[in-house]
C-alpha cells in the first residue's frame, strides 16, 4: 500500500516537473522573441478532467485571434472522449496548448495560416526521413517541435508563378424602391451583344422626368461600359446611393473578402470561465473565390460569391443582426460583367408630425404636445445591387518583360507641351 502511495507521489511530481519544464521552455522561446508577459486575455486555466476536444476548440479561437491562424487537428483524438490529464491553472495559452500536446503524446506543425496538430510518431518519421537524407526538400520549411524536427512542405515559386492573378471590380448600389415606385418610375438591368450590361429607365406616359428614355446601351465589347451616368441618375433623383466601389486583384483559386460597413464585438465565457470576446462582421460584405480556366483558346473565369447585408440592433438582453444575403456561382469571360440583386432590407423612421412649435412641447406642458402632434413611422423599402466585373492580370512573365519598356510619364509630357506653348506665346511677342 506504501508502494502505491509512493509511486502515486512520483507519478505527479513528475507530471509537475513536466509541466514545469514545459512552460520554462515557453518562457525562453518568448523572451527570445521580445515578450516577458501576457495580458489578461491571454491567459487560459483548465481542469484535467476537460475533455480533449473541448479544450483545443478553446484553444483554436485564441490561435484565430491573436496569431492569426485556425487549428486543424488531424490526430486520432479529434473524436475520442479523452481528457486532457493535466491541471492548468493561469498559463500563457500557447505554453497551455503545448502542454497539452505533450501531455497526449501530440505536437503541431505551423503553415502560414493553418495549425496541424498531428502525432509525436509522425514528427519522428519526418525527422528520420531528414536525418536519412542529410537534405532539406527545396521550398520546405523546418520547425522545432518539441526538441524534433519536422518538414513542413510548402508550395514553390514556380507554382506561383505559373498562377494567374484575377481582379474583381464591384459596385454596391442601394435603391430605394419606395421614392421609385412614388415616382412612377422603373429600371431594368440587361446584357447586350458584348460583354457589359445595359441599364434602361421606363415610366408612365404622363410622368414627365429627364431620366425616362435614357437608356445606356453596352458599348463595344473592347472598351468597358460607364455605368457612372446610370449611378449618377439614380443619386440625382435622389432614388438610390453608391454605398461602395471596391476592387481587388486575387490570385486564381484564393479567398477574398470587401467589406463596407464595421465590426462589433461581445464577451462572453467558455466553459473554464475564460473571457472570450467575439467579433461580428456587419455591414455590406462581399466573398468572393475567382479560379482560372483555359479550355483551347478560351479562357474564363468562374467566379464563387456570397454577398450579405447586415446591421446590428443592440438591445438591453440580447443583439440581434439583421441578415440579407445571397451566394451562387458564375462563369465570367475576360471582362465580362454581371449582377445580383433582389437583397431587399426596410428600414424604418420616426418622425414627429403636427402643428410646428406645438408638437415639441414637453410632456408636462398640459400634455398639449399629444393634442397637436404625433409620431408617424415610414416604412422604407430599399434593394442592393451588386455589379460585378471579372479581369484577368497579365502574367508575370509578361509584367517582367513590360519592365524593360520605360512607362509613359504623363505628368512630364503635360509639363512638357506647357512649356512648348509658352516659348510660341513668348516667340510671337517678340
Amino acid at each position: 500500500m506504501n508502494l502505491n502511495k509512493k509511486f502515486a507521489v512520483m507519478l505527479c511530481c513528475a507530471a509537475i516537473a513536466a509541466g514545469a519544464v514545459a512552460q520554462t521552455e515557453s518562457q525562453l522561446k518568448r523572451a527570445a522573441q521580445g515578450k516577458t508577459g501576457a495580458s489578461p486575455d491571454e491567459v487560459v486555466s483548465f481542469k484535467s478532467d476537460v475533455p480533449y476536444t473541448e479544450a483545443v476548440k478553446s484553444l483554436g479561437e485564441l490561435w484565430k485571434k491573436f496569431a492569426g491562424k485556425i487549428v486543424i487537428d488531424r490526430s486520432s483524438l479529434k473524436t475520442s472522449e479523452k481528457q486532457i490529464g493535466v491541471n492548468i491553472q493561469v498559463m500563457y495559452w500557447k505554453d497551455a496548448f503545448d502542454l497539452i500536446l505533450r501531455q497526449n503524446g501530440l505536437w503541431y506543425n505551423q503553415f502560414d495560416e493553418h495549425v496541424e496538430i498531428v502525432s509525436v510518431g509522425e514528427v519522428q518519421a519526418a525527422a528520420a526521413q531528414q536525418s536519412v537524407t542529410g537534405a532539406t526538400p527545396a521550398g520546405a520549411q523546418i520547425s522545432d517541435v518539441g526538441g524534433q524536427q519536422a518538414v513542413a512542405k510548402v508550395d514553390s515559386g514556380e507554382y506561383y508563378a505559373g498562377q494567374r492573378e484575377i481582379t474583381i471590380s464591384s459596385v454596391f448600389l442601394e435603391i430605394d424602391r419606395t421614392k421609385l415606385a412614388q415616382s412612377g418610375i422603373s429600371f431594368s438591368i440587361f446584357r447586350g451583344r458584348g460583354l457589359n450590361l445595359g441599364i434602361e429607365f421606363t415610366g408612365a406616359n404622363n410622368i414627365s422626368t429627364p431620366i425616362l428614355g435614357a437608356t445606356l446601351n453596352p458599348s463595344d465589347p473592347r472598351l468597358a461600359v460607364d455605368v457612372s451616368a446610370a449611378l449618377a441618375i439614380f443619386e440625382s433623383e435622389q432614388l438610390g446611393n453608391v454605398l461602395a466601389r471596391p476592387q481587388i486583384t486575387v490570385r486564381s483559386g484564393s479567398f477574398a473578402r470587401l467589406q463596407s460597413g464595421t465590426d462589433f464585438s461581445t464577451k462572453t465565457r467558455d466553459f473554464s470561465q475564460n473571457l472570450v470576446e467575439t467579433f461580428y462582421h456587419t455591414g455590406t460584405i462581399l466573398n468572393v473565390s475567382p479560379k482560372y480556366f483555359k479550355y483551347n483558346d478560351l479562357e474564363f473565369v468562374t467566379l464563387n460569391y456570397k454577398i450579405e447585408r447586415s446591421s446590428p440592433t443592440i438591445g438591453d438582453v440580447s443583439t440581434i443582426i439583421s441578415i440579407t444575403d445571397a451566394s451562387g456561382a458564375l462563369s465570367l469571360l475576360n471582362g465580362e460583367e454581371s449582377f445580383v440583386g433582389g437583397l431587399y432590407s426596410n428600414q424604418e423612421t420616426v418622425t414627429r408630425e403636427g402643428i410646428p412649435l406645438l408638437k415639441d412641447l414637453p410632456w408636462w406642458v398640459f400634455g398639449l404636445r399629444y393634442l397637436f402632434g404625433y409620431d408617424a413611422t415610414s416604412v422604407s423599402k430599399k434593394e442592393l445591387i451588386v455589379l460585378m466585373k471579372a479581369e484577368l492580370v497579365p502574367t508575370l512573365e509578361t509584367r517582367a518583360a513590360d519592365k524593360s519598356t520605360p512607362a509613359k510619364n504623363i505628368l512630364q509630357d503635360k509639363i512638357n507641351e506647357f512649356e512648348k506653348d509658352r516659348q510660341k506665346r513668348n516667340v510671337k511677342k517678340d
